[in-house]
């Protein structure tokens, strides 16, 4: 089985090294990397998926920002589409913000990044660390208008219909400490498709990158009960 790992906000796949460090023969990484210095929104990096899906059976997993990507892939149903898997994601907006302040978010709004506060948040007492220099290593590389972009697409995303529609399995990984992605997401998206299967993982935001053997275990017994099942993609 592959997994068809579709990066967070970074949008560089550098982070998913410690996941696919941990990962068993009988799963196969293909990791999605999105142009580091484009302005492109949800239905352009959609292109960027489709081009990189396995031609073989495979799970997609979409990390926060690319939660919304990975079941706008499943909608359109590719043939050897397995399962879904949506990790610390959502299914439409997900901050507290006023509608009118949403989409208002310039490039110029990243060029001076307090990347310390930015790890402490997405990786708590790990930002220091490995972990830490990694995420900021990888930030580094996006330009603030790619950065602007793909905010601005969070801030109008909702893909409830994609959601409803999806005819594949559905697991979702919550993180136990997330400070970004509220226990609110998962609610809504468990009013919409009350089969999801939820693990919860020890960690922040990075769960990935923190309880990589956690979510490892999670994905490859997802995997697993996947193999023993004719769950393709636009099965009745």
């Amino acid at each position: 089985m592959h997994l068809l790992l579709l990066p967070g906000m970074d949008g560089t796949g550098r982070l998913f090294e410690p996941l696919t460090k941990v990962l068993p023969s009988e799963l196969k990484a293909v990791i999605v990397s999105y142009p580091t210095d484009q302005a492109f929104g949800y239905e352009a990096l959609l292109t960027w998926v489709e081009a990189a899906v396995p031609s073989e059976s495979f799970v997609v997993v979409g990390e926060s920002f690319s939660g919304p990507l990975a079941l706008m892939l499943a909608s359109r149903r590719p043939p050897n589409l397995k399962g879904v898997v949506l990790c610390v994601s959502f299914a439409k907006f997900p901050l507290p913000v006023p509608e009118r302040w949403r989409g208002a978010v310039r490039p110029w709004m990243f060029r001076f990044q307090p990347l310390w506060l930015l790890s402490l948040v997405l990786l708590g007492r790990h930002g220091f660390g490995t972990l830490g220099r990694m995420l900021r290593e990888a930030v580094r590389t996006v330009t603030p208008k790619a950065f602007a972009a793909r905010a601005n697409a969070v801030a109008s995303v909702d893909v409830s219909g994609e959601l409803q529609d999806c005819s594949v399995p559905l697991l979702y990984l919550r993180a136990s400490s997330d400070l970004v992605i509220r226990p609110s997401c998962l609610r809504f998206i468990q009013s919409l498709r009350s089969d999801v299967e939820v693990v919860v993982l020890p960690g922040p935001h990075l769960v990935l990158q923190v309880s990589p053997q956690g979510a490892v275990d999670a994905l490859h017994k997802f995997c697993m009960k996947l193999r023993t099942t004719d769950n393709v993609c636009g099965a009745s």
